[in-house]
């Protein structure tokens, strides 16, 4: 299959036809062109030799780019936000929960429903796009940086030198003794998509995945970085978050409690690739959401927790901090 797709476009043609294919699709996405606008794909044609394997057109650029199989699934969701209609769920027509419809109903009928969806997210699986790190020989080079060139210097270059990869490395030693297995980092947070940001209150949640095996100059990186679901809105998901993260979930339990057979081409053999999320990068808000804990009121910091030195504002009635960042600084002695 990848050979077929990675056929030269033409005799003597350094470009194939999956690398134009990609290319063309980036090209569009990168500058928000509508479809239309790679109808310039005709000139090429017209330009290259007739024997030739260039897409045609967008739908044959992106069938090319499919064969990949990386995929994006659509899943519905209850309106409230309450389920998704997934697994052992996905035949059913009304949330278990709240009783809200799953379709719009039609006209003037309050048991018949449409089969559009009232509520719907986006999920990119993570698994094919884990194989695809040690099936490139450009990155499965590099899955091995984190092991082998630690440092015991102190100096923090990348999240292996730092206390919460060594005491992982320490309580689950199993995990360790194959370099190959992936740690992972996700971050979250919410962004209104529409240009009328002061007219529209509109807040959508992507959830994105990043590699920490690879070197520092490559892990932060876009082409590293995977958008895994999008959270629709119009409103932010709160404490039901969990309920969107559902496959995701279910795809690092597998990838942690039974590992997935990943081809290495680098020494052309199979081997069980393993994975963990290590921690999640956002801001303090989204931490409530993610973690389940409180961020509001006097134990807010998950740090302090019941030794905060908050105080409540006798006649607001909030809680305050402070001047407690002091108990964290270094006491200097009188001379």
């Amino acid at each position: 299959m990848l050979a077929c797709a990675n056929e030269p476009i033409y005799d003597g043609a350094t470009e194939s036809r999956l690398s134009i294919a990609i290319r063309l699709l980036a090209a569009r996405t990168n500058w928000h062109a509508p479809e239309k606008c790679l109808d310039f794909i005709k000139m090429l044609n017209d330009v290259v030799p007739k024997q030739n394997f260039l897409p045609k057109n967008y739908y044959e650029a992106k069938r090319v780019v499919s064969t990949l199989w990386l995929k994006a699934g659509k899943i519905d969701c209850c309106e409230a936000g309450c389920m998704l209609y997934y697994k052992d769920d996905i035949e059913l027509t009304e949330s278990k929960f709240c009783g809200l419809p799953r379709y719009f109903p039609l006209k003037g009928q309050k048991r018949r429903y449409t089969n559009v969806p009232i509520k719907r997210m986006f999920y990119l699986p993570i698994i094919p796009r884990l194989q695809r790190l040690y099936t490139s020989m450009e990155s499965t080079s590099q899955m091995r940086w984190h092991f082998e060139n630690k440092n015991d210097d102190g100096l923090l270059r990348h999240p292996c030198d730092g206390k919460a990869w060594k005491h992982f490395d320490r309580v689950y030693p199993d995990f360790v003794a194959d370099p190959r297995h992936v740690r992972l980092g996700l971050c979250s947070d919410g962004f209104t998509p529409y240009i009328q940001a002061s007219t529209s209150s509109y807040s959508c949640w992507p959830v994105f995945v990043t590699p920490y095996n690879l070197p520092p100059e490559m892990c932060m990186t876009k082409p590293y970085m995977f958008l895994t679901s999008i959270i629709p809105g119009p409103s932010n998901p709160t404490k039901k978050i969990d309920v969107y993260l559902q496959p995701f979930i279910a795809e690092l339990q597998q990838l942690w409690n039974e590992g997935v057979l990943t081809y290495n081409i680098s020494s052309k053999e199979n081997f069980l690739m393993q994975a963990c999320l290590m921690w999640t990068i956002n801001d303090f808000l989204a931490y409530d959401m993610l973690s389940g804990w409180g961020t509001k009121g006097k134990l807010a910091c998950p740090y302090c927790m019941k030794d905060t030195k908050a105080f409540t504002l006798k006649h607001e009635g909030k809680s305050s901090w402070f001047d407690c960042y002091r108990r964290f600084m270094r006491i200097q002695e009188n001379s």
